[in-house]
């Protein structure tokens, strides 16, 4: 679990970015944790406070009890526990090959060369890249370069995975793979955070979402009650999922999915 206490931070001593934020990201078992807000709202401040990137101005966090150590081992065990794939994945893949970037932060814990490569392989092939292994960055799609970012990130065991607009260039099946990417990394046992302008994505793999806006936490909750607050929303310069305004607009029963919908209305006609 990760605690915020009372966590503001601030770049000068004029504008607070997150201001007194108190919560607990997957207190109730939730495995997929929304973060939605406008340009601005501190989404990605929020985001390299959970990584240590940058240290509270006031309050603090905890992870799994206790609190961050901003110590250079301190960060490093946090590290190891909390990872982040950012927007761009080219800001944090450093080598040419795809099997040498993801092995890079074994490299630096000092695994034997033998065990790096079993690790490596396996989480490529868990995250069905294991063929790329030998490719050059440089050839990779959009989404191909995400996974290796996220292999970078499971090969060291990080039990919390935070995602940065996960769908942002991605073509319709890119983003469905993100999809079940999210899916498979849930199965496997990680906790993911993202954050996206992406609502009806949101939608769809969300268990829980909190609404960010001037610094503060101004909803959280279920996709069903958070999602239906037209008002709220575009107040944020948000939108409602596609599949809430037919709900509301249409009196179509609320669907989890365009899977579900089409499914069920489906039958209703035959």
């Amino acid at each position: 679990m990760i605690e915020l206490k009372h966590l503001s931070f601030s770049y000068d001593d004029k504008h607070q970015i997150l201001d007194d934020i108190s919560l607990k990201i997957g207190a109730d078992s939730h495995k997929v944790i929304g973060i939605m807000g406008h340009n601005g709202a501190g989404k990605s401040t929020l985001f390299l406070n959970l990584v240590g990137e940058l240290k509270p101005t006031g309050g603090e966090i905890l992870v799994d009890g206790q609190p961050v150590e901003y110590s250079k081992k301190g960060l490093r065990a946090l590290r190891r526990k909390i990872g982040i794939v950012f927007q761009n994945s080219d800001q944090q893949i450093f080598y040419s090959i795809v099997k040498d970037d993801v092995a890079f932060a074994l490299h630096n814990l000092k695994v034997p060369a033998d065990e790096i490569q079993a690790k490596v392989e396996r989480v490529l092939k868990e995250l069905d890249i294991l063929p790329l292994k030998d490719r050059p960055i440089q050839y990779l799609s959009g989404g191909q370069k995400k996974r290796v970012a996220i292999a970078g990130i499971m090969v060291i065991g990080s039990e919390w995975i935070l995602l940065d607009e996960p769908t942002s260039g991605l073509d319709p099946d890119g983003r469905l793979r993100m999809k079940m990417l999210i899916q498979k990394l849930v199965a496997n046992g990680q906790h993911i955070i993202l954050s996206s302008h992406d609502m009806d994505f949101m939608y769809e793999v969300c268990d829980y979402l909190y609404l960010l806006g001037d610094g503060k936490i101004l909803a959280q909750g279920g996709k069903r009650e958070v999602f239906n607050d037209e008002q709220l929303l575009k107040e944020n310069k948000l939108e409602q999922p596609w599949l809430v305004k037919i709900h509301q607009k249409l009196g179509l029963p609320l669907y989890d999915s365009e899977q579900e919908l089409f499914a069920n209305e489906g039958r209703k006609h035959n």
